[in-house]
């Protein structure tokens, strides 16, 4: 079997997926994490999340997602239901190939079991498989410490 590489270029999606998460790294993962304690318990309930020492991932209806400049909104293609893909750009590969492909690779590292959220710049594989209910809480300790067993990726 080769291991050659293929490159996989990402261009524009012709019509944006409809969004069923955001993330966000570094200042815009901060900004997304403030945005999420400024609303009620009864909204954070309503959400369910992944997070790392840099990247916050928030799942939920579109509605209910936060915004914070600098995130991804993430979406899932039929045509490979595994992954959640930037809303707005779209593989030079055929996507079932991508998936498998980035399945196979995710299973071979700990702790990022699919479905998988992939994200680009730069890339990224993040587990959701293990996403936990968003509560103030879990915001305040990833804020604060960036540490805790809850983290439920690191990729």
């Amino acid at each position: 079997m080769s291991t050659e590489s293929i490159p996989i270029l990402w261009r524009p999606r012709p019509e944006p997926l409809d969004p069923v998460g955001v993330a966000a790294r570094g200042r815009a993962a901060r900004a997304l994490g403030e945005r999420l304690l400024a609303r009620d318990d009864e909204a954070l309930a309503r959400l369910h999340g992944v997070a790392g020492e840099d990247l916050l991932l928030v799942l939920g209806e579109a509605p209910e997602l936060p915004w914070a400049d600098g995130a991804t909104y993430l979406g899932r293609d039929p045509l490979a239901p595994s992954l959640l893909l930037p809303t707005t750009r779209e593989p030079s590969v055929p996507l079932p190939l991508l998936e498998r492909a980035l399945i196979t690779r995710a299973l071979r590292v700990p702790n990022v079991p699919p479905p998988l959220a992939v994200l680009l710049d730069p890339p990224l594989l993040a587990s959701t498989l293990a996403a936990w209910p968003v509560t103030r809480v879990r915001l305040l300790m990833w804020s604060g410490a960036r540490l805790g067993g809850w983290i439920g990726l690191e990729g």
